[in-house]
Order: structure tokens, then sequence, then C-alpha cells
């Protein structure tokens, strides 16, 4: 008569099925999406889509912002603005015609003027480029008398103390056009834009003033 084996009461029970139960885990557990966003390189990349996320919504944003401090285009009063580029122009073509004089003093501030009108110019058109307003030469207004002053004095031999009167002629006008393009405008920026630029202005009229005292 055969003898059944004695259980050990120690021996560890083991489930002779328990690999096929492992093997179907293993078959429908896979998730390629979970294991993309939890750990590891998905990780790593969830939270550079956040990142990228995020910095689209600051720039969104950022541009909000610009756009009402600026107030929209309908803020703005164009033909004073076009006034104000226009000045600015003609005190540059001025400033570039200055440099023939045989005055340190006129040299000295044609530069400097030169230097300082054509730096403000560029940040305007810069600004109104930004909000989609486009300056083309034809819509400058300019001052063409005073160029045909200046040549008449150069032919004449009495171009320096004329430059300085042209020059005293158009900062004035200047300041003039900033003012009022400053107050047609509702716009924060740009106001600060035009209330630099009268500083400025101001600053080439004391310098050319002091010169000739």
């Amino acid at each position: 008569m055969l003898m059944q084996p004695t259980q050990n009461p120690y021996q560890p029970q083991v489930d002779p099925y328990a690999f096929l139960n492992q093997a179907g885990k293993s078959r429908y557990s896979f998730n390629p999406l979970k294991n993309l966003f939890s750990g590891g390189n998905g990780s790593s990349f969830k939270r550079k889509l956040m990142l990228f996320g995020g910095v689209v919504i600051a720039l969104i944003i950022l541009i909000v912002i610009l756009k009402i401090a600026l107030g929209g285009n309908s803020n703005i009063n164009l033909p004073s603005i076009y006034a104000v580029l226009g000045e600015e122009q003609e005190i540059i073509n001025l400033s570039q015609s200055g440099q023939q004089s045989s005055s340190q003093a006129n040299l000295n501030f044609a530069y400097t003027a030169l230097g300082s009108v054509t730096t403000d110019q560029t940040n305007l058109t810069k600004l109104l480029s930004k909000n989609g307003i486009g300056v083309s030469p034809g819509q400058l207004i300019l001052q063409p008398s005073a160029d045909n002053q200046l040549k008449q004095a150069s032919a004449s031999g009495d171009f320096d103390s004329v430059y300085v009167s042209v020059m005293q002629t158009q900062l004035k006008l200047y300041q003039s056009n900033l003012a009022k393009a400053y107050s047609l405008t509702s716009s924060s920026v740009l106001k600060s834009y035009l209330n630099q630029d009268y500083k400025n202005a101001a600053l080439l009229l004391k310098m050319l003033n002091n010169a000739y005292v």
C-alpha cells in the first residue's frame, strides 16, 4: 500500500497556476500613454510640455497688456504723430547739413542733435510698427523752407549764424508738435515716448542757446 507523502506544515504554499495569472496581467496592463506621462522619460516630456504651454500663455498675456497700454490705433491721432516724425526727419537733415559749419560749437551741436533725434525717431517708429502702424516717407510732414535757408546762407557765406537761427526755430516747432501729439493721444505708453522726446529737444535747445550766449 502506497503511502501519501507527508506535507511539511512549514513549507510555503505555492500556487501552480500563478505564472498564468502573471502572464495575463503583463499582457493586458500595458498602457503606452500612461507610461509616457508617468515616470522616466515620460515625466520629463510632460514637464517640457507644461513649460512650453506656460511660456505661450505668458507671451499672449504680455501682448494683450501692451495692446491695452497703447490704447489701440483708434486712440492715436496719426496726423500729429506724422508731424512729429516729419520734424524729427527735418532736424536730422539739418544736423547733417550742419557738419559743414566752420564753427566748432555748431559742429558739436550738429553731431549731438543727429544722434539724439535719430534715436528718438527710431524708437517711435518701432513702437508704432509693433502696433501695426506703418510709416512711409510720403506721410512725413517736412519743412523744406529750412533747408532752402541753409543753402542760401552757404552761398552767401553766412552759414554759421543762419544755422543757429534755423535750428532754434525747428527745435521750438518740434516741441510744439510733440506737445500737440501728447495732448491728442490717450495711450500711456505713447505719452511716455513723446514726453521723453520733448525733454531731449529741450536739452538740445539749451545746448544751442548756451553756445551763443
